[in-house]
């Protein structure tokens, strides 16, 4: 069972991108998250978005033309 959601630099950074929060840094995104987010999800979402953002949504040069949910994203690079 998870007590937490663990969120770092790179988690808070997506979070942000895709619009979940809109936060300063990786705590208050923790924070945010898990007053929306169904806590049985809650150990699935740091590996799905670490993983996320190693190959799609990278710190520098994401890969916006590629991106499934780009259309729902309020950070897309692409018309």
């Amino acid at each position: 069972e998870s007590v937490g959601i663990g969120v770092d630099v790179h988690v808070h950074r997506i979070c942000n991108r895709l619009g979940w929060v809109k936060t300063s840094n990786p705590e208050q995104t923790r924070k945010k998250l898990e007053q929306w987010l169904p806590q049985k999800l809650w150990a699935e979402i740091n590996p799905l978005l670490v993983g996320f953002g190693q190959t799609q949504c990278r710190a520098r040069n994401p890969l916006c033309e590629k991106c499934e949910v780009r259309q729902l994203c309020p950070s897309s690079k692409c018309s």
